[in-house]
């Protein structure tokens, strides 16, 4: 098992090259999106094969993504204090949208696919936020303040009690 030959020597963080910090499967679940914080750079895992197909060039800190329905790739950047709209397929960034504050963390698309939630950490005394992309004209419309470590955000959908 493992390399036959060479000695068995653990990497070093200087010697990785995409550091990963999120995967997100596709709509399909044909391919898997990886972020790669360090290269600043998204992978593109053929689930197939499970081998990189391809990779793209993202903003500096990639760090979290999020899927629409309609197949476009939500990517937070955790030190370019903005959040980028990508179509996968041709790693062509759609949009690159400032963020209120500079630690941007976790994203998520609203069950209607209307908006993308994004969590924004605060740093020192600054409180975190919550700030909400129209995904139809790619612009922030709102902007809330939260605890200061807003470092994920999801949504979860609970079924009607019945009478």
């Amino acid at each position: 098992m493992g390399m036959e030959g060479a000695p068995h020597e653990q990497m070093k963080m200087g010697e990785l090259t995409c550091v990963p910090t999120w995967a997100q499967p596709s709509n399909d679940g044909s391919e898997v999106y990886v972020a790669c914080n360090k290269s600043n750079e998204i992978a593109v895992i053929d689930v197939g094969s499970w081998k990189v197909a391809r990779r793209f060039p993202a903003a500096n800190g990639v760090y979290n993504l999020a899927m629409t329905k309609d197949a476009r790739l939500v990517a937070t950047n955790k030190r370019s204090q903005s959040v980028s709209v990508f179509d996968p397929r041709t790693g062509k960034e759609l949009a690159r949208i400032p963020t209120k504050r500079r630690v941007v963390h976790g994203a998520v698309v609203t069950p209607d696919n209307r908006y993308a939630f994004i969590s924004v950490e605060g740093v020192g005394s600054d409180p975190g936020t919550v700030e909400v992309i129209d995904l139809d004209s790619l612009v922030t419309v709102a902007t809330v303040d939260v605890g200061q470590q807003a470092a994920g955000i999801d949504f979860w959908k609970t079924e009607p009690s019945k009478p």
